[in-house]
């Protein structure tokens, strides 16, 4: 700049010591409030609250027996009940949801497993560990869950069964189709509402469950790994559902489903290959689709249970006569 003529260089502006520190401890604060709530979260995700079993009428509930088992690492004991249809060495496994037990449906529950040990099949169902009366202090949304239900299927063998069905919902959904890729003991998975990728879900829908901006799922997922030890990159379905074939798998879910989007399922079903079904509903929440078409629901899987478990038999006297 120049003023009768004598030059003068303007000098630039610094904004002041005192913003820059304010900005400074404002930095910290918002960082110390998004851990200290990211902590808080994921200790309650990781803890939920346990729902008790309900109480019901005996002459609703046909005669079971009350179980225990460890899982297959034999670090926790799991509780259930066992009904047992006469000379049957069928048996149907039921793998709840988060945040659940082992009457998803509470007295609903009942009649379900009612349509099927007069079909002739066994029924277990049991709580994973940290729900209804199992022990465990951390729920891991299918990393530990996995061992938990293999331990059910190996409790089921010990009773006589030969034939594994397993019927999950949710995370006991995507749990099932983890351990039916990895044990070759499961003949047909049932998987209601599954999600296709742990990490991903929760990436979009962690705030689904935890009510909080989308902005502190990363944060919450990190301190949530600290906590449990789990790697939510190995809970990871879409990874391991190849593993299944050529057993069967019917997924369920509904277009309506607001905390697992359907378009898991799409994802899961491309990703298997053959001798995978979807049914698509629609007009049912998160795993209701047994709640609003309960005929219709118990119909769909007792078909596809009897076609490949026949389908099984049948290949089986075939591959005999030939030796």
């Amino acid at each position: 700049m120049r003023i009768s003529g004598i030059s003068y260089t303007q000098r630039k502006r610094r904004a002041p010591k005192k913003i820059i520190l304010v900005l400074i401890i404002l930095i910290i604060l918002a960082a110390l409030t998004i851990s200290i709530i990211s902590i808080k979260t994921a200790w309650t995700l990781s803890k939920p609250e346990r729902v008790e079993l309900p109480v019901f009428s005996a002459n609703i509930v046909p005669e079971y027996d009350n179980i225990s088992f460890r899982d297959i690492n034999d670090e926790v004991t799991l509780k259930g009940w066992y009904f047992s249809t006469p000379e049957s060495n069928k048996t149907i496994i039921l793998a709840h949801g988060y945040g659940s037990n082992r009457l998803p449906y509470k007295e609903d529950t009942i009649k379900l497993i009612k349509s099927f040990l007069n079909e002739g099949y066994n029924f277990l169902t049991f709580d994973f560990r940290n729900s209804g009366e199992s022990e465990g202090d951390i729920t891991s949304v299918g990393y530990f869950e996995k061992f938990d239900l293999l331990g059910a299927i190996e409790y089921a063998k010990k009773r006589g069964s030969d034939k594994i069905i397993l019927l999950g919902f949710s995370m006991g959904a995507s749990t099932s189709i983890l351990v039916a890729a990895e044990s070759s003991d499961v003949d047909v998975v049932i998987a209601d509402s599954p999600f296709a990728d742990l990490t991903m879900y929760l990436n979009e829908n962690l705030s689904v469950w935890s009510n909080l901006p989308p902005a502190f799922n990363k944060t919450t997922l990190f301190v949530t790994r600290l906590l449990t030890g789990v790697d939510t990159k190995d809970v990871s379905p879409i990874n391991e559902i190849s593993k299944i074939y050529p057993r069967p798998l019917l997924l369920i879910h509904s277009k309506d489903d607001e905390k697992i989007p359907v378009e898991h399922s799409h994802m899961l079903k491309e990703a298997a290959g053959d001798n995978v079904e979807l049914w698509e509903t629609s007009g049912a929440s998160h795993i209701r689709t047994y709640k609003e078409y309960p005929d219709e629901f118990v119909k769909k899987v007792l078909d596809f249970i009897k076609k490949n478990l026949a389908e099984e038999t049948d290949d089986s006297s075939h591959t005999s006569s030939e030796t």
